[in-house]
Formats: structure tokens, C-alpha cells, sequence
């Protein structure tokens, strides 16, 4: 009974000692994972819809920023949103709201533009406030608590309030709606793809010829996706 006893003991002990060690060589295959697979992006995205043509067309638009600067707005202006439509003209502006994304058209007409910066460290996407490039400007920001937890157990909502300016002639019941988003997340893979993210939307619509500033709504939220290995 004693050899059976010590025998049993041996194996659970064998077990445990396994288990461990199996644990040990996991935990380090899916560090090595993450490191060699993880990824740090902004994707910021344009889209102009309209059912008429924009005639001398000027848009000042939010752009992310941080500290008055955009390494996105830079990328964006040298590389003409990855897009080869001559007819577009892009620069950074510094307006009375801060620092925005210029586009001028002299006939401008529906477009979907996008463009993708990789960044060289970890982007803070739980605490991107004051922290990391969000979308500017920023007026009345306020958070909203019913929102937050809503998309995933750690995320916030903070709703505010943005400028657009345009400036264009068109008929008078024309319909123009302009879009713009920023997508910011950290991605990596272990046995499939995981992420955690902050992502921002603006939007209005226009009717008929404009030529001033706009205010509009703008949403953020933060904390999206997962933070553990």
C-alpha cells in the first residue's frame, strides 16, 4: 500500500510539475507572439456625399492633433489621402479653432478617402485625452456615463462639439453630407487577432450653398477591446 501510495503521489506531483512548466513555456510562446506581431495604427477616414456638384469648394476639417500638431494631417497631405484625384488640393490650416485639414475642389463631387499611420510605440488608447492625437477641435466635451460600458465592459463615451467650415456654391436644395472618423488601435496576434482601440466619428449635413462655420456633434470612445495577453 505504501509503494502504491508513493507511486500515486509521484505521478499527481509529476502532474502538477507539467502543468507548470507547460504553463511557463505558454505564457512565453504568447509573449513572443504578441512582440513580433503587435502593431500600432491611426486610420482616419474622409467621406464626401452629395447629390449635386460643389462649385469652388473650400473644407476646413477636425483633424487629429495633438500639441497643435499631426503626424496623420502630415501623412495625409503628402501622400493626398492615398488617392489620385489631381483635382484635389489638401494642406494644414491653422484656423481661429486650431490647427485642420484644408480641402479644396473646384468641382467637388462625392469621395471616400482614407489614409493609415503606423506609429512607433504603444498608442494609449484607454486615456487618449491629452494624451494621444484625437480629433480637433473640441468644445463642451462632456462624458457620457448612460453610453459608457456599452461596447465593451471598459469603455467610455465622451460626447462634444466640433467646427466644420464650408465654403461652396450649389443649387439650393442640394443635399451634402460630410463624414469624418478616427480609428486608433493597438493590435497583436495569439492564436488569432486581438485589439484594443479608441475611435471618434463627426458628422453633418448641409443643404443648399454654404459659407461660414459649422458647429457640429462629435462622439469618442475609448477603451475598446482587450488589454490583456
Amino acid at each position: 500500500m505504501r509503494t502504491r501510495y508513493k507511486i500515486e503521489i509521484g505521478f499527481v506531483l509529476l502532474i502538477i510539475i507539467s502543468v507548470g512548466l507547460l504553463s511557463i513555456w505558454w505564457q512565453d510562446q504568447k509573449q513572443k507572439m504578441y512582440n513580433n506581431s503587435f502593431t500600432s495604427i491611426y486610420d482616419y477616414d474622409v467621406i464626401l456625399t452629395t447629390d449635386s456638384t460643389l462649385n469652388n469648394a473650400t473644407l476646413y476639417l477636425p483633424l487629429p492633433v495633438i500639441n497643435n500638431t499631426s503626424s496623420v494631417g502630415v501623412d495625409t497631405v503628402e501622400h493626398h489621402f492615398n488617392n489620385n484625384d489631381p483635382s484635389w488640393e489638401y494642406a494644414l490650416v491653422d484656423t481661429e479653432h486650431g490647427l485642420m485639414l484644408s480641402m479644396k475642389n473646384e468641382k467637388a463631387r462625392s469621395i471616400d478617402l482614407s489614409t493609415m499611420v503606423f506609429s512607433n510605440q504603444t498608442i494609449d488608447t484607454m486615456n487618449p485625452l491629452g494624451n494621444e492625437m484625437v480629433l480637433m477641435p473640441k468644445y463642451n466635451l462632456t462624458h457620457n456615463v448612460n453610453a459608457s460600458g456599452v461596447y465593451s465592459r471598459t469603455s467610455e463615451q465622451f460626447d462634444y462639439e466640433s467646427r466644420v467650415y464650408a465654403s461652396y456654391e450649389t443649387s439650393s436644395n442640394a443635399n451634402t453630407s460630410i463624414s469624418i472618423y478616427l480609428d486608433a488601435r493597438n493590435e497583436w496576434w495569439i492564436g488569432g487577432w486581438q485589439s484594443n482601440s479608441y475611435r471618434e466619428k463627426v458628422e453633418i449635413i448641409l443643404s443648399g450653398s454654404q459659407d461660414g462655420w459649422t458647429a457640429v456633434n462629435g462622439e469618442l470612445v475609448t477603451g475598446e477591446g482587450t488589454y490583456e495577453i
